[in-house]
């Protein structure tokens, strides 16, 4: 059987890539646009929540700890150099599929 979940990611821009953070799996993905980070996020959700499931390890999902959230928004931060139409992170809602 097929499950929708929805997910919340967070897309920043890290050097040449943009990287992507599922909060409530703790997966992590990259591209080289913001549509490929997302994309590629989503990928990894469906394939890590499908290993889960087919390992019977769905009590095991943790979100992502403060301290990796933390890192996750000031890595890179001198990097930044803000405008008024820069975007540090985006953040994206999204829904994966996974076999329950």
């Amino acid at each position: 059987m097929e499950k929708h979940r929805q997910l919340t990611g967070i897309i920043k821009k890290a050097g040449i890539y943009y990287v992507a953070l599922c909060l409530e799996l703790n997966v992590s993905s990259q591209g080289e646009s913001i549509e490929e980070a997302r994309r590629m996020l989503q990928e990894a959700c469906e394939e890590y929540l499908s290993h889960m499931v087919e390992e019977k390890l769905e009590n095991e999902i943790r979100t992502v700890p403060l301290e990796v959230l933390r890192e996750f928004l000031v890595e890179d931060v001198e990097h930044v150099r803000p405008s008024r139409d820069w975007i540090y992170s985006e953040n994206i809602s999204f829904e994966v599929e996974a076999c329950v």
